[in-house]
């Protein structure tokens, strides 16, 4: 959630500029200028010690008759770290000028991360990473040696092929388990 520091423009008279004398922010925030009377332009500009963490795209805005403008004032503070600047507001070419006691409170907004997520996982992660290629490939040749086993019984024939082929397999699925 961004916070909104509220500019009220030509309210209580022309030029008029309304802010709170103080805001306070966690980081990032926008100003909301709001225009309630005839066409004006607003100039923000940002105080030295705010100027060395924030940053505005534009400084400079012309607001038709009672409409609105939001601009977006971007702030790099450290973490855990409070710094106080001034915005300021001038209405109207210079007919009026207003400053706010912006504060940039980084201390409570502290994002903590585990250090055990920076290192990779040694889990496997899907149901199939987790299968053992050597293990596979000895419970493969062990149904092939059945299959050729029973193959081999049923066809006559052909036992001696079969039954050679079964040895074979028999042979390949404990060649693979010592491997393992």
């Amino acid at each position: 959630m961004t916070d909104r520091l509220v500019v009220q423009l030509n309210r209580t008279g022309i030029h008029s500029v309304d802010v709170p004398e103080t805001f306070e922010t966690e980081g990032s925030f926008v100003v909301v200028l709001q225009n309630h009377g005839e066409a004006t332009h607003a100039h923000l500009h940002l105080g030295e010690q705010l100027s060395e963490i924030g940053r505005l795209d534009a400084t400079n805005h012309y607001l038709d008759g009672n409409t609105a403008r939001r601009v977006s004032v971007d702030i790099d503070a450290e973490p855990e770290t409070r710094r106080r600047g001034r915005l300021k507001i001038v209405a109207g070419h210079g007919a009026r000028t207003r400053y706010v006691s912006v504060v940039i409170d980084t201390t409570g907004s502290t994002v903590r991360v585990d250090p055990a997520l920076s290192t990779p996982s040694t889990e496997p992660s899907t149901a199939v990473e987790s299968l053992d290629p050597l293990a596979v490939g000895a419970v493969a040749s062990g149904a092939s040696c059945l299959l050729l086993a029973v193959a081999a019984v049923l066809a006559a024939a052909a036992n001696t092929v079969f039954a050679v082929f079964a040895v074979l397999a028999g042979l390949l699925a404990a060649g693979l388990f010592a491997i393992r």
